[in-house]
Order: structure tokens, then sequence, then C-alpha cells
């Protein structure tokens, strides 16, 4: 594949049509450094294919003996993707699977996951966002927009080159193209087309001579192009637009034009997560945990760093301590709201560390953060100095859960049951709701009801009277889960409490269920 690269007053270069290694054109010495290159357009997409990709989402790809990923269609297995050695066999996508195996009884068959793929295309994508923040998956292909990073890595040239040898480390026999419009761009790149055109004008030139087939995928479309003769897109854009529309559909039209970038194609980009992950190395190795703290706020420092870049909040923290076994302790740092202040994590990181102790001596230093929120917007008034009381609870929270461990300070909330032993639950710190119809209940509900003995008529507790109060409360409930109730409450009191009794209505005894 040849490539020429002309000055910004002649016409932009075009490749000739090829696959491999880009044969890129020398330019005099001579030449002043802005004719180097031709003038690079607002948008230039680069498309990436992975022919291999089912096989290399298994970890299969790199394999010597005869494998094949297959997927069932009906009652049959069809071949999706061979690996070389089984397409040296004859073996081919499309065929049965037991056609293959007639072909070559020693192939591996494997069956396809779909999810496997998508994770493989979602790294692959994280990656592709050291050379542009705008990556897009396209079915089974990548699609960068380039046109902002060619200066920032020295031209078209040098960046194709980066990217080619990064996707060629990273997977089997991938194909690189570069192109004016996405469309293009991820149609060359599938039919193995390793271009590199940048003007608009070379596009048609360039696509002529692939399959017309690309553009249709239903079979149907597919036989009225054998029916008219027409083999490739070349055919295709010689037809006119309004007879090309009537017999084989507008959308096809649609495709041809956003091939050609006379219709918009705008794209997606996905928004990688912005993991944070940082580790300070002891040449020396430490014994005594306390020494970690100056090495800690520099970590600190460096989220607060990627923090405020990012314009998001930490919603969870941990550290990591490696010893010189390789054994590494997990230490979170509990957080009931996102935070983004250096001095406030680290008092509660120093509350996650008293609890831990060692003999080790440790070699790694690792701070990590996967979590985030977004930053609020927000306006503030000069009594914003102020701690609010809300702000004093949630630190108190965090202060004791990092003290003594989340599990040891939890919250209480309401659950939609009327039995009172069922209606609450454990939830975590800070959470709250509303009490049901209005009804108060005890904040000291006992686990067991304890019974209330009748003398005389009254109603007893120890030795003092229970009086109760007219007004009660009914609840008849549970027949669904085997552990029916049927009684009524009252508010009653003493001299020293006010108390919660029932009646059950089954037994006709009285118990006490709760305090106020």
């Amino acid at each position: 594949m040849a490539q020429a690269y002309q000055s910004s007053k002649s016409r932009s270069a075009l490749i000739a049509p090829g696959r491999g290694k880009p044969d890129l054109a020398k330019v005099p010495p001579t030449a002043p450094p802005d004719t180097l290159l031709p003038a690079v357009p607002d948008h230039l997409w680069l498309a990436v294919s992975f022919p291999f990709l089912p096989l290399d989402a298994l970890g299969q790809a790199k394999r010597k003996q005869p494998m094949a990923v297959y997927t069932q269609q009906g009652q049959v297995h069809k071949v999706v993707t061979p690996n070389p050695a089984a397409t040296k066999s004859g073996i081919q996508a499309g065929m049965t699977l037991t056609a293959a195996q007639a072909l070559n009884p020693a192939l591996h068959a494997i069956p396809r996951d779909i999810s496997a793929e998508s994770d493989r295309l979602q790294r692959l994508a994280l990656l592709a966002g050291n050379w542009t923040p705008a990556v897009s998956i396209v079915e089974d292909s990548l699609l960068l927009d380039i046109a902002g990073s060619t200066r920032l890595f020295g031209g078209i040239k040098q960046l194709l080159e980066q990217i080619r040898l990064w996707i060629a480390s990273e997977t089997l026999a991938p194909c690189v193209s570069v192109m004016p419009t996405p469309a293009s761009a991820v149609l060359c790149a599938r039919t193995g087309k390793a271009l590199c055109i940048t003007a608009r004008e070379h596009i048609r030139s360039a696509i002529r001579e692939l399959p017309a087939r690309t553009l249709i995928t239903d079979s149907k479309r597919q036989r009225a192009l054998n029916r008219f003769g027409i083999n490739t897109l070349g055919d295709l854009l010689r037809l006119p637009r309004d007879g090309l529309a009537r017999r084989l559909g507008p959308d096809l039209v649609q495709r041809l034009d956003k091939l050609l970038g006379q219709q918009p194609d705008p794209q997606n980009a996905i928004t990688p997560l912005p993991v944070f992950r940082q580790r300070i190395v002891f040449d020396a190795g430490i014994a005594n945990t306390e020494q970690l703290a100056p090495f800690m706020k520099t970590l600190l420092g460096k989220l607060q760093a990627h923090l405020t870049r990012h314009h998001i909040l930490a919603e969870q923290l941990e550290w990591h301590l490696v010893n010189e076994s390789d054994l590494s302790h997990r230490i979170p740092v509990y957080l009931t709201q996102p935070h983004r202040d250096t001095v406030g994590l680290m008092k509660l990181s120093r509350l996650a560390l008293e609890k831990f102790k060692t003999k080790d001596v440790i070699t790694h230093l690792v701070l990590k953060a996967s979590r985030f929120a977004p930053l609020p917007s927000s306006s503030e008034d000069i009594f914003s100095i102020l701690p609010k009381a809300a702000d004093r609870g949630r630190s108190l929270v965090e202060r004791l859960q990092n003290r003594l461990g989340r599990c040891a300070v939890q919250g209480l909330r309401i659950q939609p049951d009327h039995r009172p032993e069922k209606a609450w639950d454990r939830c975590d710190a800070g959470e709250t709701g509303a009490l049901p119809y209005g009804a108060q209940r005890p904040l000291w509900l006992l686990e067991t009801p304890r019974s209330v003995r009748v003398s005389q008529g009254q109603l007893v507790l120890g030795d003092q009277q229970l009086l109760l109060q007219r007004q009660r409360e009914r609840i008849c409930s549970g027949w669904w889960d085997s552990q029916p109730v049927r009684r009524d409450y009252y508010h009653a009191r003493t001299a020293a409490l006010q108390a919660w009794v029932f009646r059950d209505l089954d037994s006709g005894n009285w118990c006490l269920h709760g305090i106020f």
C-alpha cells in the first residue's frame, strides 16, 4: 500500500487499497515543517476491526491447534470464527460445525461468549483513550476520532504507527483504516482495507471496488443485487438515487450518503470511568504503620488532583499494604458521603489504620478509588462556613465506622409489615424513613414480649400497676407466612415509665412489647 502526502495547497493524497503495514512515502528533508502533512479536517476517523474477536475474547486467539468458535442457530451449530490453523483445513465461517469437524476431526470447538466479547471491546476502548478521548464502539469494531490528536503525536504518520503497534500487541491480525467519515472507516477496516485517506473527495474511488453486499445484510436484497448485476459499491454509486431507493430501500441510499460524508453521522463516544490507583514502593520496607502517614498524604494529594481534574468526588476508598511475600492487606475507608478533602480523608484513613496490626515489613503502599460521584454545582453564602447539623452527623458516623468497623454502626429503617417485631430492619447509618400511618412506636422494642400479670382485674408490671389508655390499635397480620398475630395494643403508664402492651386475642394473655 502506497501513501503520499502533499502540501496544503495541493490535493490530499489517496492511498492505494491494500492490506498490511502502510508504506509511507518519504518527504524530502528540505521541505518546511508545515508542508510535511496535509491539512487535517475537523474530523478524521480511525477504525479498528478484529477478525478474531470471538477467539480473542476467550483467550484462544494465539493457539496453534485448529480451533473454532461456534454458535447455535435453531437446531444447527454454525462456525463463527475459525483460527488460522483451522482455516488451512478449509474451515470457513458460516459452515456447520458438523461439516467443519468432518474436514478436520481434530478441530477444537468452543461456544461463543457474547458477554466476553463485549468486555474485551470495552477494555480495548479504554486503552484507546490514550490517543483520543473520542472513542466509540461500533458493533464489533472500535472507532476513534483522531483529528484533534495528530499534532500532539507529531502527525498522522506517527500517530497511525503508534496505534498500529499497540493494537497488534493486544490482538491477532487487526485491521486499521483511516478515513474522513466514520462509516467509510468502519467499512474499510471490516473488509480488510488498511487505508489512510484524509480528503472526502477521494472516498468514492477508494470504496468503489468493495463488495456491495457489505452494505446489505438481508438475503432478499442480496438476491436482488445479483439479479440486477450489482457486484461492487461502484456499481451502486453509478445508479440513479430515486431508482435505487425504490428498488432496494431508502435506507441504502442513506448509508451511501453517510459513507461519502453527504449526510451527518454522529457517534456516541464512551465515557471511561476515572479509576484511580497509585502506589509507593519502599526500598527498605516499613515495619511501623505509623511511619506510613507522610506517604499516605502524598497519595491522597494525587487523588485530590485526580478528582479535581475530572470534576468528581470519591465515594469509595481503600488502602492496600503489601508485604515482602506479596500478600496484600486491604483496609477500606468507609464514607457516608462523597469526599474530595484531603484533610478529612487523611483523618478517616488514620482511624481505619488503627485496627490494622502486623509484624510484616510493608514494601508497597497502594491507594485505590473506583467509585465516584459527579461534583454538584452549588452556590454558598457567607454563613456556609458554619458546619451543618447533617454534615456533623455524617462526619460522626464516618469516624465511628472507621474506628469500630462498618458493621458496628448501623441504622434502623421501617419495613412494610404491620407486625411490630417485623416492621423494622437494619440499614446503613443515615438512612431515614417516616413512620407508617403516623402511628407512635416505642424506641425500645423487646426482642421477646414479656408477660404482664393480671391481679384483681388490674395489669401489674413488677410491683407497679399499669394504667391503660382508652385508645387501642388492633393488628391482625401474618396469616400468609405461618406467623400470624391477632393483638390489641395499648399505651400504658406506671409511675416510672410509659409502656406499650398488647392483649392476645386468641389466648387472652397480656404482654409488654416495648418501652417509650
